[in-house]
Protein backbone atom coordinates (compact mmCIF):
# COMPACT_ATOMS: atom_id res chain seq x y z
CA UNK A 1 0.00 0.00 0.00
CA UNK A 2 1.26 3.44 -0.92
CA UNK A 3 1.44 5.78 1.93
CA UNK A 4 1.35 9.63 1.73
CA UNK A 5 4.71 11.63 0.09
CA UNK A 6 7.09 12.96 3.00
CA UNK A 7 6.21 16.05 4.57
CA UNK A 8 2.48 15.43 4.60
CA UNK A 9 1.35 13.36 7.54
CA UNK A 10 0.58 16.61 8.82
CA UNK A 11 -1.72 17.64 5.99
CA UNK A 12 -3.24 14.05 6.24
CA UNK A 13 -4.44 14.74 9.30
CA UNK A 14 -5.68 17.94 8.54
CA UNK A 15 -7.39 16.38 5.85
CA UNK A 16 -9.09 13.61 8.15
CA UNK A 17 -10.41 16.43 10.85
CA UNK A 18 -12.10 17.85 8.06
CA UNK A 19 -13.55 15.36 6.46
CA UNK A 20 -14.92 14.46 9.86
CA UNK A 21 -16.25 18.29 10.14
CA UNK A 22 -17.55 18.85 6.59
CA UNK A 23 -19.55 14.79 7.14
CA UNK A 24 -20.73 15.86 10.68
CA UNK A 25 -22.09 19.03 9.60
CA UNK A 26 -23.91 17.73 6.27
CA UNK A 27 -25.04 14.55 8.48
CA UNK A 28 -26.68 16.24 11.09
CA UNK A 29 -28.59 18.03 8.65
CA UNK A 30 -29.87 14.64 7.79
CA UNK A 31 -30.51 13.63 10.89
CA UNK A 32 -32.49 16.25 12.11
CA UNK A 33 -34.82 15.90 9.33
CA UNK A 34 -34.96 11.78 8.63
CA UNK A 35 -37.48 11.66 11.67
CA UNK A 36 -40.26 13.90 10.07
CA UNK A 37 -39.42 12.13 6.80
CA UNK A 38 -39.76 9.03 8.18
CA UNK A 39 -43.21 10.23 9.92
CA UNK A 40 -44.23 11.98 6.15
CA UNK A 41 -43.75 8.25 4.47
CA UNK A 42 -45.35 6.29 7.48
CA UNK A 43 -48.36 8.70 6.96
CA UNK A 44 -48.74 7.90 2.91
CA UNK A 45 -48.25 4.45 3.71
CA UNK A 46 -51.53 4.34 5.66
CA UNK A 47 -53.53 6.71 3.59
CA UNK A 48 -52.98 5.19 0.66
CA UNK A 49 -52.65 1.56 1.28
CA UNK A 50 -50.10 -1.42 -0.08
CA UNK A 51 -51.61 -1.29 -3.82
CA UNK A 52 -52.08 2.87 -4.07
CA UNK A 53 -48.30 3.33 -2.69
CA UNK A 54 -47.18 0.86 -5.53
CA UNK A 55 -48.79 2.87 -7.81
CA UNK A 56 -47.10 6.08 -5.94
CA UNK A 57 -43.56 4.75 -6.08
CA UNK A 58 -43.93 3.39 -9.80
CA UNK A 59 -44.15 7.41 -10.49
CA UNK A 60 -41.91 8.44 -7.97
CA UNK A 61 -38.93 5.96 -9.51
CA UNK A 62 -40.55 6.85 -13.22
CA UNK A 63 -40.26 10.35 -12.40
CA UNK A 64 -36.73 10.54 -10.84
CA UNK A 65 -35.26 8.85 -14.25
CA UNK A 66 -36.98 11.82 -16.25
CA UNK A 67 -35.26 14.38 -13.96
CA UNK A 68 -31.85 12.65 -14.12
CA UNK A 69 -31.81 13.89 -17.68
CA UNK A 70 -31.32 17.87 -15.93
CA UNK A 71 -28.09 16.13 -14.11
CA UNK A 72 -25.87 14.17 -16.36
CA UNK A 73 -23.23 13.90 -13.58
CA UNK A 74 -22.80 17.68 -13.20
CA UNK A 75 -23.59 17.22 -9.23
CA UNK A 76 -21.47 14.90 -8.89
CA UNK A 77 -18.73 16.99 -10.29
CA UNK A 78 -20.07 20.91 -8.73
CA UNK A 79 -17.26 19.88 -5.29
CA UNK A 80 -13.89 19.11 -7.21
CA UNK A 81 -14.71 21.60 -9.85
CA UNK A 82 -15.13 24.40 -7.65
CA UNK A 83 -12.80 23.75 -4.93
CA UNK A 84 -10.02 23.95 -8.21
CA UNK A 85 -11.76 27.38 -8.57
CA UNK A 86 -14.74 28.47 -7.20
CA UNK A 87 -15.56 31.23 -10.47
CA UNK A 88 -16.56 28.01 -12.15
CA UNK A 89 -19.66 28.08 -10.68
CA UNK A 90 -21.08 30.24 -13.00
CA UNK A 91 -20.69 27.85 -15.96
CA UNK A 92 -22.48 24.90 -13.81
CA UNK A 93 -24.94 27.21 -13.02
CA UNK A 94 -25.43 28.08 -17.10
CA UNK A 95 -25.28 23.98 -17.95
CA UNK A 96 -27.70 23.24 -15.29
CA UNK A 97 -30.45 25.90 -16.39
CA UNK A 98 -29.92 24.89 -20.40
CA UNK A 99 -30.23 20.77 -19.45
CA UNK A 100 -33.61 21.59 -17.12
CA UNK A 101 -34.91 23.88 -19.93
CA UNK A 102 -34.29 20.55 -22.44
CA UNK A 103 -36.04 18.12 -19.82
CA UNK A 104 -38.96 20.58 -19.71
CA UNK A 105 -39.38 20.71 -23.53
CA UNK A 106 -38.63 16.72 -23.80
CA UNK A 107 -40.85 15.73 -21.03
CA UNK A 108 -43.65 17.18 -22.88
CA UNK A 109 -43.74 14.18 -24.91
CA UNK A 110 -41.92 11.94 -22.57
CA UNK A 111 -44.07 11.90 -19.72
CA UNK A 112 -47.31 11.01 -21.61
CA UNK A 113 -45.75 7.89 -23.73
CA UNK A 114 -44.18 6.67 -20.41
CA UNK A 115 -47.44 7.02 -18.54
CA UNK A 116 -49.28 5.07 -21.36
CA UNK A 117 -46.59 2.27 -21.27
CA UNK A 118 -46.68 2.28 -17.38
CA UNK A 119 -50.19 2.75 -17.15
CA UNK A 120 -49.91 5.16 -14.42
CA UNK A 121 -51.77 8.92 -14.42
CA UNK A 122 -50.00 11.06 -16.61
CA UNK A 123 -50.94 13.84 -14.27
CA UNK A 124 -49.18 12.05 -11.27
CA UNK A 125 -46.10 11.74 -13.29
CA UNK A 126 -45.72 15.20 -14.54
CA UNK A 127 -45.94 16.17 -10.76
CA UNK A 128 -43.35 13.43 -10.02
CA UNK A 129 -40.88 14.60 -12.44
CA UNK A 130 -41.04 18.33 -10.94
CA UNK A 131 -40.39 17.63 -8.07
CA UNK A 132 -36.87 15.96 -8.88
CA UNK A 133 -36.62 18.12 -11.34
CA UNK A 134 -36.47 20.88 -7.98
CA UNK A 135 -34.77 18.42 -5.49
CA UNK A 136 -31.49 18.13 -8.18
CA UNK A 137 -31.23 21.54 -8.24
CA UNK A 138 -31.59 22.20 -4.73
CA UNK A 139 -29.01 18.97 -4.40
CA UNK A 140 -27.07 21.00 -7.04
CA UNK A 141 -27.13 24.48 -4.57
CA UNK A 142 -26.76 23.12 -1.28
CA UNK A 143 -23.45 20.97 -2.96
CA UNK A 144 -21.74 24.59 -4.41
CA UNK A 145 -22.50 25.73 -1.06
CA UNK A 146 -20.75 23.17 0.57
CA UNK A 147 -17.67 23.51 -1.67
CA UNK A 148 -17.45 27.57 -1.30
CA UNK A 149 -17.38 26.28 2.83
CA UNK A 150 -20.73 27.52 3.67
CA UNK A 151 -21.62 24.01 5.58
CA UNK A 152 -23.97 25.75 7.58
CA UNK A 153 -26.11 27.52 4.65
CA UNK A 154 -26.23 23.75 2.82
CA UNK A 155 -28.01 22.05 6.31
CA UNK A 156 -29.89 25.05 6.35
CA UNK A 157 -31.02 24.36 2.58
CA UNK A 158 -31.58 20.77 3.06
CA UNK A 159 -33.65 20.88 6.19
CA UNK A 160 -36.06 23.78 4.39
CA UNK A 161 -35.94 20.79 1.81
CA UNK A 162 -37.29 18.54 3.90
CA UNK A 163 -39.14 20.25 6.60
CA UNK A 164 -41.38 21.71 3.85
CA UNK A 165 -42.11 17.95 1.86
CA UNK A 166 -42.81 16.69 5.62
CA UNK A 167 -45.46 19.80 6.27
CA UNK A 168 -47.26 19.50 2.86
CA UNK A 169 -47.34 15.97 3.36
CA UNK A 170 -48.74 15.50 6.27
CA UNK A 171 -50.80 19.07 6.48
CA UNK A 172 -52.25 17.06 2.86
CA UNK A 173 -53.80 20.41 1.57
CA UNK A 174 -54.28 18.72 -1.84
CA UNK A 175 -55.83 15.87 -0.28
CA UNK A 176 -54.87 12.21 0.82
CA UNK A 177 -54.87 10.53 -2.84
CA UNK A 178 -52.79 9.61 -5.40
CA UNK A 179 -52.95 12.88 -6.83
CA UNK A 180 -52.85 14.86 -3.66
CA UNK A 181 -49.87 13.36 -2.97
CA UNK A 182 -48.40 14.23 -6.14
CA UNK A 183 -48.98 17.67 -5.72
CA UNK A 184 -47.72 17.88 -2.13
CA UNK A 185 -44.14 16.46 -3.61
CA UNK A 186 -44.26 19.19 -6.16
CA UNK A 187 -45.08 22.18 -4.37
CA UNK A 188 -42.36 21.16 -1.80
CA UNK A 189 -39.30 21.95 -3.90
CA UNK A 190 -40.67 25.85 -3.90
CA UNK A 191 -39.04 27.03 -0.83
CA UNK A 192 -36.12 25.55 -0.78
CA UNK A 193 -35.52 26.63 -4.69
CA UNK A 194 -36.03 30.50 -3.70
CA UNK A 195 -34.09 30.25 -0.78
CA UNK A 196 -31.20 28.15 -2.68
CA UNK A 197 -31.28 31.08 -5.36
CA UNK A 198 -30.66 33.70 -3.32
CA UNK A 199 -27.87 32.40 -1.33
CA UNK A 200 -26.20 30.80 -4.19
CA UNK A 201 -26.42 34.48 -5.99
CA UNK A 202 -24.98 35.82 -2.83
CA UNK A 203 -22.21 34.04 -2.78
CA UNK A 204 -21.45 33.72 -6.42
CA UNK A 205 -17.94 34.69 -7.20
CA UNK A 206 -17.35 37.30 -9.88
CA UNK A 207 -14.49 36.01 -11.75
CA UNK A 208 -12.27 33.10 -11.72
CA UNK A 209 -8.34 32.38 -12.10
CA UNK A 210 -8.72 30.69 -15.50
CA UNK A 211 -10.95 30.44 -18.11
CA UNK A 212 -13.17 27.47 -17.36
CA UNK A 213 -13.50 25.06 -20.60
CA UNK A 214 -17.15 24.20 -20.93
CA UNK A 215 -16.26 20.44 -22.93
CA UNK A 216 -13.65 19.99 -20.28
CA UNK A 217 -16.44 20.06 -17.63
CA UNK A 218 -19.06 18.01 -20.12
CA UNK A 219 -16.13 15.62 -20.81
CA UNK A 220 -15.28 15.25 -16.86
CA UNK A 221 -19.35 15.03 -16.02
CA UNK A 222 -20.43 12.70 -18.82
CA UNK A 223 -19.36 9.53 -16.94
CA UNK A 224 -20.90 10.54 -13.76
CA UNK A 225 -24.16 11.17 -15.98
CA UNK A 226 -24.06 7.57 -17.47
CA UNK A 227 -23.41 6.49 -13.89
CA UNK A 228 -26.80 8.05 -12.59
CA UNK A 229 -29.06 6.75 -14.91
CA UNK A 230 -27.25 3.39 -14.67
CA UNK A 231 -27.71 3.53 -11.15
CA UNK A 232 -31.35 4.49 -11.01
CA UNK A 233 -32.07 1.67 -12.90
CA UNK A 234 -30.08 -0.90 -11.60
CA UNK A 235 -31.90 -0.28 -7.79
CA UNK A 236 -35.26 -0.02 -9.26
CA UNK A 237 -35.67 -2.60 -12.14
CA UNK A 238 -37.28 -5.12 -9.25
CA UNK A 239 -40.06 -2.72 -9.17
CA UNK A 240 -40.96 -2.82 -13.20
CA UNK A 241 -40.00 -6.49 -13.80
CA UNK A 242 -42.52 -7.10 -10.62
CA UNK A 243 -45.28 -4.68 -12.08
CA UNK A 244 -45.99 -7.29 -15.20
CA UNK A 245 -46.52 -10.50 -13.41
CA UNK A 246 -47.57 -9.52 -10.23
CA UNK A 247 -49.16 -5.52 -10.42
CA UNK A 248 -49.28 -2.94 -7.98
CA UNK A 249 -49.70 -4.66 -4.62
CA UNK A 250 -46.70 -6.47 -4.77
CA UNK A 251 -44.65 -3.37 -5.89
CA UNK A 252 -46.45 -1.58 -2.73
CA UNK A 253 -45.15 -4.38 -0.12
CA UNK A 254 -41.60 -4.45 -2.14
CA UNK A 255 -41.33 -0.86 -2.24
CA UNK A 256 -42.12 -0.35 1.68
CA UNK A 257 -39.34 -2.28 2.07
CA UNK A 258 -37.27 -0.73 -0.03
CA UNK A 259 -38.41 2.70 1.18
CA UNK A 260 -37.19 1.94 4.54
CA UNK A 261 -33.69 0.62 3.19
CA UNK A 262 -33.50 3.54 1.17
CA UNK A 263 -34.56 6.50 4.06
CA UNK A 264 -31.54 5.19 5.85
CA UNK A 265 -29.47 5.34 2.82
CA UNK A 266 -29.33 9.60 3.33
CA UNK A 267 -26.87 8.76 6.21
CA UNK A 268 -23.78 7.23 4.60
CA UNK A 269 -24.94 9.92 1.43
CA UNK A 270 -24.41 12.68 3.96
CA UNK A 271 -20.93 11.69 5.42
CA UNK A 272 -19.61 10.66 2.47
CA UNK A 273 -20.58 13.92 0.54
CA UNK A 274 -19.82 16.09 3.23
CA UNK A 275 -16.26 14.84 3.11
CA UNK A 276 -15.87 15.30 -0.60
CA UNK A 277 -13.94 18.26 -0.20
CA UNK A 278 -11.46 16.91 2.25
CA UNK A 279 -10.88 13.50 -0.60
CA UNK A 280 -10.42 15.91 -3.40
CA UNK A 281 -7.79 17.87 -1.72
CA UNK A 282 -5.89 15.11 -0.47
CA UNK A 283 -4.90 13.59 -3.81
CA UNK A 284 -3.44 16.68 -4.37
CA UNK A 285 -0.99 15.92 -1.01
CA UNK A 286 -0.94 11.87 -1.95
CA UNK A 287 -2.96 11.58 1.54
CA UNK A 288 -5.70 8.79 2.12
CA UNK A 289 -6.55 10.12 5.23
CA UNK A 290 -10.03 11.44 4.06
CA UNK A 291 -11.01 8.87 2.13
CA UNK A 292 -9.93 5.88 4.68
CA UNK A 293 -11.66 7.83 7.57
CA UNK A 294 -15.25 8.35 5.94
CA UNK A 295 -15.17 5.20 4.78
CA UNK A 296 -14.89 3.85 8.49
CA UNK A 297 -17.61 5.92 9.68
CA UNK A 298 -19.62 4.56 7.28
CA UNK A 299 -19.58 0.83 7.81
CA UNK A 300 -19.58 1.74 11.54
CA UNK A 301 -22.85 3.12 10.90
CA UNK A 302 -24.15 0.73 8.47
CA UNK A 303 -23.23 -2.43 11.00
CA UNK A 304 -25.95 -1.65 13.41
CA UNK A 305 -28.65 -0.54 11.21
CA UNK A 306 -28.36 -3.98 9.35
CA UNK A 307 -28.42 -6.01 12.30
CA UNK A 308 -30.99 -4.19 13.84
CA UNK A 309 -33.22 -3.98 11.02
CA UNK A 310 -33.30 -7.75 10.26
CA UNK A 311 -33.74 -8.90 13.94
CA UNK A 312 -36.51 -6.46 14.07
CA UNK A 313 -38.16 -6.40 10.42
CA UNK A 314 -41.62 -7.43 10.95
CA UNK A 315 -42.01 -4.72 13.64
CA UNK A 316 -40.66 -1.85 11.59
CA UNK A 317 -43.12 -2.87 8.23
CA UNK A 318 -45.92 -3.36 11.00
CA UNK A 319 -45.64 0.49 11.65
CA UNK A 320 -45.99 1.10 7.62
CA UNK A 321 -49.31 -0.18 8.30
CA UNK A 322 -51.65 -2.87 7.78
CA UNK A 323 -50.66 -5.04 5.08
CA UNK A 324 -46.84 -4.42 4.76
CA UNK A 325 -45.91 -7.13 7.42
CA UNK A 326 -46.02 -9.34 4.49
CA UNK A 327 -42.79 -8.33 3.08
CA UNK A 328 -40.85 -9.31 6.43
CA UNK A 329 -39.14 -12.09 4.19
CA UNK A 330 -37.96 -9.37 1.40
CA UNK A 331 -36.82 -6.72 4.31
CA UNK A 332 -34.96 -9.28 6.02
CA UNK A 333 -32.70 -10.07 2.87
CA UNK A 334 -32.64 -6.57 1.86
CA UNK A 335 -30.72 -5.60 5.64
CA UNK A 336 -28.33 -7.62 4.33
CA UNK A 337 -28.62 -5.06 1.00
CA UNK A 338 -28.33 -2.05 3.21
CA UNK A 339 -24.89 -2.89 4.68
CA UNK A 340 -23.54 -3.51 1.21
CA UNK A 341 -25.10 -0.19 -0.16
CA UNK A 342 -23.62 1.60 2.89
CA UNK A 343 -20.12 0.47 1.98
CA UNK A 344 -20.62 0.85 -1.49
CA UNK A 345 -22.11 4.71 -1.56
CA UNK A 346 -18.42 5.47 0.70
CA UNK A 347 -16.53 3.92 -1.73
CA UNK A 348 -18.09 5.49 -4.38
CA UNK A 349 -17.43 9.06 -3.31
CA UNK A 350 -13.84 8.11 -2.75
CA UNK A 351 -13.27 7.45 -6.04
CA UNK A 352 -15.14 10.12 -7.43
CA UNK A 353 -12.99 12.97 -5.04
CA UNK A 354 -10.24 10.81 -6.44
CA UNK A 355 -10.47 11.99 -9.58
CA UNK A 356 -11.47 7.95 -10.86
CA UNK A 357 -14.81 9.24 -12.51
CA UNK A 358 -14.20 7.21 -15.80
CA UNK A 359 -13.98 3.49 -13.94
CA UNK A 360 -17.50 4.27 -11.49
CA UNK A 361 -19.66 3.66 -14.84
CA UNK A 362 -18.01 0.70 -16.22
CA UNK A 363 -18.58 -0.82 -12.64
CA UNK A 364 -22.32 0.86 -12.23
CA UNK A 365 -23.11 -0.59 -15.88
CA UNK A 366 -21.79 -4.23 -14.71
CA UNK A 367 -24.48 -3.78 -11.23
CA UNK A 368 -27.18 -2.69 -13.51
CA UNK A 369 -26.55 -5.87 -15.95
CA UNK A 370 -26.63 -7.96 -13.00
CA UNK A 371 -29.72 -6.57 -11.50
CA UNK A 372 -31.45 -7.06 -14.86
CA UNK A 373 -30.55 -10.44 -15.27
CA UNK A 374 -30.78 -11.74 -11.81
CA UNK A 375 -34.49 -9.49 -11.70
CA UNK A 376 -35.36 -11.22 -14.81
CA UNK A 377 -34.48 -14.78 -13.50
CA UNK A 378 -35.44 -15.03 -10.04
CA UNK A 379 -38.67 -12.91 -9.60
CA UNK A 380 -41.09 -14.55 -11.86
CA UNK A 381 -40.61 -17.84 -10.02
CA UNK A 382 -39.65 -16.56 -6.31
CA UNK A 383 -41.90 -13.03 -6.36
CA UNK A 384 -41.25 -10.27 -3.34
CA UNK A 385 -38.40 -12.67 -2.30
CA UNK A 386 -36.91 -12.93 -5.60
CA UNK A 387 -36.96 -9.36 -5.50
CA UNK A 388 -35.11 -8.83 -2.68
CA UNK A 389 -32.28 -11.32 -3.49
CA UNK A 390 -31.83 -10.19 -6.78
CA UNK A 391 -31.19 -6.60 -5.48
CA UNK A 392 -29.01 -7.79 -2.56
CA UNK A 393 -26.82 -9.78 -4.95
CA UNK A 394 -26.47 -7.40 -7.35
CA UNK A 395 -25.09 -5.22 -4.31
CA UNK A 396 -22.35 -7.33 -3.40
CA UNK A 397 -21.25 -7.85 -7.03
CA UNK A 398 -20.75 -4.10 -7.06
CA UNK A 399 -18.76 -3.79 -3.35
CA UNK A 400 -16.58 -7.09 -4.57
CA UNK A 401 -16.05 -4.65 -7.83
CA UNK A 402 -15.81 -1.34 -5.96
CA UNK A 403 -12.97 -3.05 -3.06
CA UNK A 404 -10.51 -3.77 -5.83
CA UNK A 405 -11.54 -0.49 -7.53
CA UNK A 406 -10.59 1.31 -4.04
CA UNK A 407 -7.40 -0.53 -3.35
CA UNK A 408 -5.79 0.62 -6.46
CA UNK A 409 -7.05 4.09 -6.88
CA UNK A 410 -7.70 5.39 -3.38
CA UNK A 411 -5.90 2.74 -1.27
CA UNK A 412 -8.47 2.29 1.01
CA UNK A 413 -8.27 -1.07 3.46
CA UNK A 414 -11.80 -2.17 3.21
CA UNK A 415 -11.33 -5.26 5.39
CA UNK A 416 -10.72 -3.70 8.74
CA UNK A 417 -13.90 -1.23 9.28
CA UNK A 418 -16.26 -4.30 8.03
CA UNK A 419 -14.93 -7.33 10.39
CA UNK A 420 -14.40 -5.07 13.86
CA UNK A 421 -17.94 -2.77 13.26
CA UNK A 422 -19.94 -6.74 12.06
CA UNK A 423 -17.98 -7.87 15.66
CA UNK A 424 -19.36 -4.94 18.03
CA UNK A 425 -22.62 -5.94 16.94
CA UNK A 426 -22.33 -9.75 18.37
CA UNK A 427 -23.89 -8.20 22.08
CA UNK A 428 -26.86 -6.37 20.41
CA UNK A 429 -27.58 -9.02 18.23
CA UNK A 430 -27.46 -11.67 21.21
CA UNK A 431 -29.69 -9.32 23.32
CA UNK A 432 -32.21 -8.40 19.83
CA UNK A 433 -32.00 -12.44 19.46
CA UNK A 434 -33.56 -13.61 23.45
CA UNK A 435 -35.28 -10.55 24.63
CA UNK A 436 -38.62 -9.28 22.43
CA UNK A 437 -39.45 -5.72 23.28
CA UNK A 438 -41.62 -2.84 21.40
CA UNK A 439 -39.52 -1.40 19.02
CA UNK A 440 -38.47 1.83 20.51
CA UNK A 441 -36.57 -0.13 23.98
CA UNK A 442 -35.57 -2.41 20.89
CA UNK A 443 -33.56 0.25 19.33
CA UNK A 444 -32.59 1.93 22.48
CA UNK A 445 -31.09 -1.01 24.10
CA UNK A 446 -29.37 -2.27 20.33
CA UNK A 447 -27.89 1.71 20.62
CA UNK A 448 -26.16 1.08 23.81
CA UNK A 449 -25.02 -2.30 23.83
CA UNK A 450 -23.27 -1.40 20.27
CA UNK A 451 -22.05 2.11 21.37
CA UNK A 452 -20.49 0.41 24.47
CA UNK A 453 -18.76 -2.65 22.26
CA UNK A 454 -18.29 0.10 20.09
CA UNK A 455 -16.28 2.16 22.19
CA UNK A 456 -14.36 -0.61 23.58
CA UNK A 457 -12.75 -1.78 20.54
CA UNK A 458 -12.09 2.07 19.43
CA UNK A 459 -10.30 2.58 22.76
CA UNK A 460 -7.49 0.46 21.34
CA UNK A 461 -6.85 3.06 18.70
CA UNK A 462 -8.67 3.98 15.74
CA UNK A 463 -6.04 2.40 13.02
CA UNK A 464 -7.58 -1.27 14.47
CA UNK A 465 -11.20 0.01 13.86
CA UNK A 466 -10.36 0.69 10.51
CA UNK A 467 -10.97 4.63 10.89
CA UNK A 468 -7.18 5.52 10.13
Amino acid sequence: MNGPRAGTQGVAFSSAREASIGSAVRLAAEIAVRFSSIVATLWLTRSLGVTLFGDFILCLSVGLMIAELCDLGLNAIVVPQIVRDSASLRTLLGLKAAMTLAVVIIGVVLVPAIAALTSVAPFVLALATVHFLGASWIEFMGTSLRALGRRGEEAGLLLLFRLALVSLVIGAPFGLTLRGSAMSYAAAVVPALVVGLILVGKHLPLRGTVVVDIRAVLRQAAPMGVNGYLSLLSTRVELFVLQGPFGSHVVGLFGGALRIVESLLTLPSAIAGGALPAISRDVVTGSRGAAQRTFGLVVWLAAPCAVGLALRAPQVLAVLGPGFVDATPALQILSVGLFLCFSNVALFHALIGAGETAVIPRLTGLRAGAAVALALSLIPSLGLVGAAISFTSAEAFLLAMLTRAARLHVHIDVTRPVVWSLGACVPMAAALSLWTAALPISIALAAVLFCLTGAAILSRGTELAGLA
